[in-house]
């Protein structure tokens, strides 16, 4: 029975504490809280991955103690933050461990937003850059979901040695005309149901999409020269038979009228 009280001398605030797991946004304030329920003046203690938190470089000048409110709260959390914590009270000689873990965040490396643009027989290269506790990266293209490499798709771990994180095709088709979906999961997405994802579209053009273009301007050139050649021909035939049949009366008041004989008689 003595065992049962010590035991729940401490009630941390798990969000799972079927696995003493507790979750935070990195950026954000992570608040650790032991309530002691035992009457007493007791002292708590915090550390992490079995160091006190006053010696762990990377939280110096980044958390604070409320002991009234037995709360350890790290201030602007990083993804380093994540790791095993444990709250103890030396005096009782209790503790319990925190699993604090990261949640996820994915973004695309590439510049554009929202799509990118490549030619039919290039290389394309996605990198899904995950942040977080132990990211598990899978994809969907279209209405595939790959976990893992096929004959056509490359699956690559990126410099962080994050598997999964680089998709890679050698030679694009026009049938990998897609939505490509960068899905990233860990303990903490697993509990709240939440993954984090960010979609790019690829848009393939032709590699004779270019050629095709150029045919096209040339053939409304010569239609066009062709059109106009047309024209000018017709023109150049209704001026000429206008002159021909525009003769004024005026142009016969001088002329030869009659035979010669009868001009000579007239004399």
């Amino acid at each position: 029975m003595e065992q049962v009280r010590t035991m729940n001398v401490l009630l941390p605030n798990y969000d799972q504490a079927s696995t003493s797991l507790k979750i935070f946004d990195i950026g954000k304030a992570l608040t650790l809280g032991c309530n002691i329920t035992q009457e007493g003046n007791f002292e708590l203690s915090w550390a992490k991955d079995g160091k006190n938190v006053s010696e762990v470089e990377s939280l110096k000048d980044r958390f604070k103690l409320l002991p009234a409110e037995r709360k350890l709260v790290i201030s602007r959390s990083l993804e380093a933050d994540a790791g095993q914590y444990t709250c103890s009270v030396p005096q009782l000689g209790v503790s319990k461990s925190f699993n604090v873990v990261a949640n996820v965040l994915v973004k695309f490396e590439s510049t554009e937003i929202g799509k990118t643009n490549i030619v039919e027989g290039e290389r394309l290269t996605l990198h899904c850059i995950a942040y977080g506790t132990d990211p598990k990266i899978s994809w969907t293209v279209g209405n595939n979901t790959y976990n893992g490499s096929t004959d056509h798709i490359v699956l690559e771990q990126d410099e962080r040695g994050v598997e999964n994180a680089k998709l890679i095709i050698e030679s694009i088709k026009l049938d990998d005309y897609a939505d490509y979906t960068c899905e990233a999961r860990n303990n903490a997405s697993d509990f709240t149901g939440k993954p984090a994802q960010v979609t790019i579209s690829v848009r393939i053009r032709g590699k004779y999409a270019a050629l095709y273009v150029f045919l096209g301007i040339i053939v409304e050139v010569v239609l066009l020269c062709a059109i106009i050649l047309i024209c000018e021909k017709r023109r150049n035939k209704t001026e000429i038979e206008e002159s021909d049949t525009d003769q004024s009366p005026d142009q016969n008041k001088n002329g030869y009228h009659g035979n010669e004989s009868e001009l000579r008689q007239r004399k």
